[in-house]
Formats: C-alpha cells, sequence, structure tokens
C-alpha cells in the first residue's frame, strides 16, 4: 500500500479533540503513578500543591489558548517561539520536544505494569510490560484519528469510573479532618508534623506535571473541521475536566486515610488506602482499570507526538530525505503513520531503563521549560507578531500570560537547583544542536523561514 505527502484531514469536533486530549494526560495514572510522589513531597499539602498547579496550568492555558488560535499549527511550541523570537528559538523548543516525547510514553507504561500484576495476580517483569504497552500504542497510533478518537474517549469512561472507585471509598470511609487539606501535614521520624511551604511550593512541579497535556489540544488543530476556530474551547475544557477528575479523588485519598502517616510514610499510599478500605476483589478491578486507562493515554500520547513530527517534517526542520519520510500520509488510514513511528524505537529502549524518579523529574524540567519559552511567546505575540490575527484573546492580558511566566520561573529555578549535572550538561546540549541544526538547515529553508 503506497503513501503520499499530503496534509492532515479535517476529521475532528471539539468533543473528539477534548477526549484524545483528556485520554493523553491520562488522570487515573496522574493520581495513582505521580500524585504518590507529590504525597511523599508534601504529606496531606499535596492538596494545596495540586490547586496551586491548578492556578498555575490556567494560566498557560489561557496562553496557549490565545496561541493555538493565532498560530494553527500542529507543531505547536516550536512554532509558537520560532514565530515570535525567531529561527535558534524555534529550533531549541523543536528539540526540547523531540527529547521530552520519547519518554512520556514508557513513564506511563513502567507505572502501570505494577497494576497489571497486582489485577492479574501475576509478576510479570516490569521492563517487559512496559515495553509490550509503548509497542502496541505505536502501532494503534498509526490508525485513523476518528476512530482513536471512539478508542481513547471510551476508555476514558472507564478511567473516570475507576476514579469514583476511589472517590466513594474516601468519602464514604471519611476519617480524617478537612483541616489537613489546608493545614498540611508530614511525617519527620515517624511523627507528623507540620509541613513547610517550601514543600508545598517545591510539589508544585510534579502536581502541575499530572495535568501537564492539556494544552495537548493545540496539536491537533490541524485535525479540526472547524479550522482550529474553537482550539480555544479544547485547551480550557480539557484542563477543566483533568483538574476535576484528578483534584477530587487525592482529596478522597487524604480524607479517607486510615492513618494519615501510614499514606504518607507508604510507597504505595494508593494501595494502602485501597487495601485498607476495599477487599482484594476490588483492589484487582480496580487495578485493572487503571492499566488500561494507562495504556489508553500511551496511545492518545503517540497520536500527539506523530502530529508534531509530521509538522516538523513538512515545515522542513530535519534533511531533505527525512523532512520526505515525515510528511508521508497513509492512504487508508490517513494518519501520518511514519511520523508516528519516527520515535517508537526511542521509547521502546527507554522502556528498558529501571530509574523511574530520575526520568520523571528530567521530564518536569523539560517540561516547565517548555511553558516558560510559550509564556513569554504568549506576552510578546500580539507585539511582535501584529500581522498575525489573534482571533482569540485571552481576558485581562498581559495578566495570565506573565503570571505564567513568573510561575515558570520560580519552578525552573526550584527544579535547576535539585536538578543533576547530567541533567544541564543535557540541556546545554540540546541548545548546542539546536543553533548547529539551525544553521546547516533552519536558515536554507523557505518553508521554516516563512512560519
Amino acid at each position: 500500500m503506497s503513501s503520499s505527502s499530503g496534509s492532515l484531514k479535517r476529521t475532528l469536533g471539539t468533543v473528539d479533540v477534548v477526549a484524545i486530549t483528556v485520554s493523553a494526560v491520562t488522570p487515573a495514572s496522574s493520581v495513582f503513578v505521580i500524585a504518590p510522589f507529590a504525597i511523599q513531597q508534601a504529606g496531606s499539602g499535596a492538596f494545596l500543591a495540586f490547586v496551586l498547579a491548578a492556578v498555575l496550568a490556567l494560566m498557560y492555558a489561557c496562553c496557549y489558548s490565545e496561541l493555538g488560535c493565532a498560530h494553527r499549527s500542529a507543531g505547536a511550541d516550536y512554532v509558537y517561539a520560532k514565530r515570535v523570537f525567531g529561527g535558534v528559538a524555534g529550533y531549541a523548543m523543536f528539540f526540547v520536544s523531540m527529547l521530552s516525547m520519547p519518554i512520556l510514553p514508557p513513564l506511563l507504561a513502567t507505572g502501570a505494569a505494577t497494576y497489571l500484576n497486582v489485577a492479574l495476580g501475576t509478576q510479570f517483569d516490569t521492563h517487559i510490560v512496559a515495553l509490550a504497552i509503548v509497542a502496541a500504542s505505536f502501532a494503534l497510533g498509526v490508525l485513523n484519528i476518528k476512530l482513536n478518537a471512539w478508542v481513547t474517549g471510551s476508555f476514558l469512561l472507564l478511567e473516570v469510573a475507576v476514579l469514583l472507585v476511589i472517590v466513594v471509598l474516601g468519602f464514604g470511609n471519611a476519617q480524617q479532618p478537612m483541616s489537613v487539606l489546608l493545614q498540611p501535614q508530614l511525617v519527620e521520624n515517624g511523627v507528623l508534623s507540620a509541613t513547610p511551604m517550601a514543600l508545598v511550593f517545591a510539589a508544585v512541579g510534579t502536581a502541575l506535571f499530572s495535568y501537564n497535556g492539556f494544552a495537548g489540544a493545540v496539536i491537533m488543530v490541524e485535525d479540526m473541521k472547524c479550522g482550529g476556530r474553537t482550539v480555544h474551547k479544547a485547551v480550557l475544557w480539557s484542563l477543566l475536566l483533568v483538574v476535576v477528575i484528578e483534584l477530587i479523588p487525592v482529596v478522597a485519598l487524604l480524607i479517607g486515610a486510615p492513618s494519615l502517616a501510614e499514606l504518607i510514610a507508604s510507597e504505595d499510599p494508593i494501595g494502602y488506602v485501597l487495601s485498607s478500605l476495599g477487599n482484594e476483589t476490588l483492589v484487582r478491578l480496580v487495578s485493572a482499570g487503571i492499566f488500561l486507562s494507562v495504556f489508553n493515554a500511551v496511545i492518545a500520547i503517540v497520536i500527539q507526538m506523530g502530529r508534531i513530527v509530521f509538522s516538523t517534517g513538512r515545515d522542513q526542520l530535519w534533511t531533505p530525505a527525512l523532512n520526505s519520510i515525515f510528511t508521508r500520509i497513509h492512504p487508508r488510514w490517513e494518519s501520518p503513520w511514519l511520523a508516528t513511528l519516527a520515535l517508537a524505537a526511542p521509547a521502546i529502549l527507554l522502556s528498558l531503563t529501571s530509574n523511574l524518579a530520575q526520568m520523571t523529574s528530567f521530564t518536569v524540567l523539560l517540561l516547565v521549560i517548555t511553558y516558560l519559552v510559550s509564556s513569554l511567546a504568549a506576552v510578546f505575540s500580539r507585539v511582535l507578531r501584529s500581522d498575525v490575527e489573534h482571533s482569540h484573546r485571552m481576558p485581562l492580558w498581559p495578566l495570565p500570560a506573565l503570571l505564567a511566566v513568573i510561575g515558570s520561573g520560580y519552578l525552573l529555578s526550584a527544579i535547576a537547583m535539585e536538578a543533576s549535572p547530567q541533567d544541564f550538561l543535557i540541556i546545554a546540549g540540546l541548545l548546542a544542536v539546536s543553533v548547529i541544526f539551525y544553521a546547516a538547515h533552519g536558515k536554507f529553508s523557505p518553508t521554516f523561514q516563512k512560519l
């Protein structure tokens, strides 16, 4: 079956985009895989961290809503950076995206392996399970996006049902006072004590990571029937649903814990609550639901990754041969199938790594850098690109964008203090490669220069 270069087919409505976007965020895996990191960092202060992260995410959503409508490209972040700040900035964001994207599928898949073993009562190797999830997700990700929208939307309903179990268990067996949410506590030397607000603020980055993906709606702007005119609605609705779906179960976990100290000290706080308040059958059913929801999330992320790589080929950021490969559209599936499969190999290889915490911290670092650059683009887009119609304008501009810049700057400084020298070397290498690629290809690409 042959392939041909072309454009993405506009088949998605706003609801379809929201379904894929929220599935990519995978609220269940965020609650079960990422939220425990926040609980271990800040104790019951995880609630405040999630609330503050939601406020900051709203500022980012305002930025992406305006940028997505003004610069309607599947390339998203690198396109915004290029159009507002120039070619080198565009290439830098391009490589940040290329580095961060392959990390997400194995990161989620590795966390899902535990829940598969709990559900089946097995002891499958974590890396083998993660590899199987990632490989299958790339295989499914090349299919027609309309079909995938229905698939991811259906799995999303299952995901919400799983989280409702946590909500019912937690609030139905409330054993902690509501004060633990606003007066956060942490375990020190086996004893509960007040959580310093510095630790709460430090956990905001982790909480923000759990919401990450809501802005992915802008990646599918070229798949929308309306030509992307309503992409701002897709971004805002996606964020609202993600926050509600995640924050309520987090509250239920903290309120329903039989012992707050044991919850915080546990390596698996979610499993602690489930085993304490439920039974073995319930634990297995919930674990099965979590596993399927993570599988769904990885499929949705792969779909978005394919759109970004397709866009980089169309905008001629690679060599001519690679640009031609990445812009091929499958005649039957109507998807950028080669662009989608381009990152399969590194994602599968990363599935074999064992340091989940290090992968998470480095991904958060790249995420905050991306948010900072896009927030700055939202501040200056109207001024530096007055030739571009900004059909949707954020309220109270530039205040939300400035708050997003300040929040990103604070988080970046806090994360940088904890980052390893290896992380800084990788970032420095990215910048060097960006300059080299721009000088070798970007400066001579008519398509990239016209972005």
